[in-house]
């Protein structure tokens, strides 16, 4: 769906139009999940937490400028919502399942065994990392958004957004350094 898609069905949604709204949830409402499951690390608080995302949506879609992508917006609400939530538990945890990706029908037992471990070492190495530094890899890497819509969506300046993606691979580098050196 384009960007001028979601704009008309917000300006619908903000006229309270609910065939809009299960478009527009139907369209996000997945990433939203994902990304707010990474960051939270509990599929229960992340179900919530979509559903917060997309009220919010639903009161704010009135709201939204257009200085951004429609989904850039989202993205936004979406991570000051996981970043709250995460305050209150005080919990750094994120898992990126998405990352790797599931093992192939085709691998024998010994691949499948082996990208599990991988998985485990990633997934240890993000959990290393702040909340800030494994988002800005979930919205790169898992998302695709531009280091400004990253900016916007996490409310703090670009070269904020390179120093944390700097930092945050030579972190995710040196954690799984240490993992392999310990295998």
């Amino acid at each position: 769906m384009s960007d001028d898609d979601d704009r008309r069905l917000l300006e619908r949604i903000a006229q309270r139009d609910r065939v809009a709204f299960e478009t527009f949830f139907g369209t996000h409402g997945s990433a939203v999940h994902r990304f707010v499951r990474d960051l939270v690390r509990d599929d229960g608080l992340a179900e919530e937490l979509t559903s917060d995302v997309m009220v919010e949506v639903w009161r704010s879609a009135g709201k939204y400028g257009g200085r951004s992508r429609a989904r850039t917006w989202v993205f936004g609400i979406a991570h000051h919502k996981a970043i709250d939530a995460l305050r209150k538990r005080r919990t750094t945890l994120v898992p990126l399942d998405d990352l790797l990706g599931a093992a192939s029908e085709i691998e024998g037992p010994e691949a499948v065994a082996l990208r599990a471990d991988d998985r485990r070492r990633l997934e240890a190495a993000l959990a290393s990392l702040s909340a800030e530094h494994r988002a800005v890899l979930e919205l790169t890497y898992i998302e695709g958004f531009s280091q400004k819509e990253i900016a916007e969506i996490v409310d703090c300046p670009i070269p904020t957004v390179k120093t944390r993606a700097f930092y945050a691979k030579q972190r995710l580098r040196e954690a799984l350094t240490t993992a392999e050196q310990q295998r």
